[in-house]
């Protein structure tokens, strides 16, 4: 069903994500979905008359909004007010997940009245029979999701226990073959992947550890796939995969769902059932070896001291090296007991203490949290008002010039009825002065998005000085590294540190980088 849409002073988004479906007929060959679903979004949108200002593409797949940033970034958007409407293939692609997040979609259209368009249905908030279709067709996505995902899983058993590879790529040593005649594949022998799982094998049978191995294939120029050299994490895994002796292991249920601070997780599943058949493949380690290879492991993993997890770093992925931009490791020396946070990468910066830091990134945050107060107090946002000025004064310029363009074209109205114009003349004139008048017009259109975006962040700012006092309240009144991470990442993007001296403890810089939405 067609809509005609006035487009005047009205601002259009459209929200791009993969389904499963999208995935597997890409792997068909059928083409890059999201670009074919922008193209037809592009085309009804132009048959519609309205302009699509910002394309949201959510590159990564979740079921869950909190695994979705991009469509966490639209509903803020949204919630905003910052869009007329949003255009998407289906409805579905908004809201897939669970009742949860269902209402949370639809409330935030419903409350900032913002129209939910597909080819097939403008779904109106205020209209009440399209606010229940559009919660009907959320609900019904919802059945039908559950519905893929039992018959994907029964499928997966289905081909485990017929000895079928069901993983994405292929394990170090084999290929990914499909089977000729019936569903399914199965793998193929690397001849020269083979030889360097066999040499892993023979290695380890032999007394040497995983340093060892480690650094005699990467002297011999062997590269896993997805890296430039070996670890032993990745040693101990091709120890440890029953393929390589013809197996096929699959774990069912390796993870369940569990509500942790008012969010959804998957966590380790202590119950969960491993499946083990023998595989269509055929192996490349003999059976003796891998027994051998087993016994060993077992006995250096009851010496081996366990290893303590838990979160020691509250600053823990937000930090970062503020000359190469890798995460900061929390480095403890024994020998002067004493902790610190260093880039592996990048020695040119200098290690600091982890409790210097802590504090300072505390103290910076008082600082910022302060700046704020004032600019809000003395209504100070001239980095704003600034940028407002520039965007101001450049939608007026543009509409001075429309104004003229307008003119010249009904002036050559005139010209024509009065016949200093010929029709061939008119034509190629107007013709000119009208796509003149278009793109002065989308100048326009995208000019007073760009100002909406600049009150949405000044706006923001304002937002942050509640959640900056309650962070610093709350930092200081618990002990859980955990919950003090968590207190960061809730208004930091990420912090750069810097330290180039290594006299002065004290002499390193860190600069923030708060959320503030776009």
């Amino acid at each position: 069903m067609q809509n005609n849409i006035n487009s005047n002073m009205e601002y259009y988004c459209a929200y791009l994500r993969k389904s499963r479906k999208d995935m597997e007929a890409e792997a068909h060959g059928q083409g890059e979905t999201l670009a074919r679903h922008e193209k037809r979004l592009r085309d009804y949108a132009d048959s519609i008359g309205i302009k699509i200002s910002k394309f949201y593409k959510e590159v990564l797949s979740g079921e869950t909004i909190s695994s979705r940033p991009v469509m966490q970034q639209l509903l803020t958007d949204v919630e905003n007010g910052m869009w007329t409407g949003v255009l998407v293939v289906e409805v579905e692609r908004l809201a897939r997940g669970n009742t949860l997040d269902q209402g949370i979609v639809s409330n935030a259209f419903q409350y900032s009245n913002t129209k939910i368009i597909t080819p097939l249905k403008t779904y109106d908030p205020d209209n009440e029979y399209d606010e229940e279709y559009f919660e009907f067709g959320l609900f019904m996505s919802r059945r039908e999701y559950k519905k893929i995902n039992q018959r994907l899983h029964e499928g997966i058993l289905s081909s485990v226990k017929e000895g079928k590879h069901v993983g994405a790529a292929a394990p170090y040593g084999y290929d990914k073959y499909k089977l000729p005649k019936q569903k399914g594949y199965t793998l193929k022998i690397n001849e020269h992947e083979s030889k360097m799982i066999k040499l892993i094998y023979e290695l380890y049978c032999s007394g040497n550890g995983l340093e060892f191995i480690c650094n005699k294939l990467n002297k011999l120029g062997f590269k896993p796939r997805r890296s430039n050299n070996f670890t032993k994490s990745t040693i101990s895994h091709i120890l440890t995969n029953p393929v390589y002796i013809g197996k096929i292991k699959y774990t069912d249920k390796a993870t369940t769902k569990k509500v942790i601070n008012g969010n959804i997780v998957r966590v380790k599943n202590e119950n969960k059932n491993v499946i083990y058949v023998d595989g269509l493949h055929e192996p490349i380690i003999d059976l003796d070896i891998w027994n051998k290879v087993q016994n060993i492991r077992n006995k250096n993993l009851i010496n081996r001291t366990k290893v303590d997890y838990t979160l020691k770093n509250p600053m823990a992925s937000i930090l970062k090296c503020g000359l190469c931009g890798r995460s900061l490791s929390r480095v403890t020396y024994s020998n002067r007991n004493d902790i610190r946070l260093c880039c592996r990468r990048c020695k040119k910066n200098v290690g600091s203490n982890i409790d210097f830091v802590e504090h300072k990134l505390l103290e910076s945050l008082s600082i910022l949290l302060e700046d704020y107060k004032i600019k809000l107090l003395n209504n100070d946002y001239s980095d704003f008002e600034d940028l407002l000025s520039v965007n101001e004064s450049n939608i007026l310029n543009n509409k001075t010039k429309l104004g003229k363009l307008e003119q010249q074209l009904n002036k050559t109205y005139d010209l024509l009825e009065q016949g200093i114009y010929t029709n061939d003349i008119f034509i190629e004139r107007s013709n000119f002065l009208r796509q003149q008048i278009k793109e002065i017009n989308n100048n326009i259109k995208e000019l007073e998005t760009e100002k909406n975006v600049i009150m949405s962040q000044k706006n923001s700012k304002e937002i942050l000085i509640p959640k900056i006092e309650n962070v610093i309240d709350s930092y200081y009144e618990t002990s859980d590294i955990k919950m003090k991470n968590e207190l960061l990442k809730s208004i930091l993007e990420k912090v750069e540190y810097t330290k180039i001296s290594p006299t002065n403890k004290d002499d390193f810089k860190l600069k923030l980088f708060p959320k503030i939405q776009a």
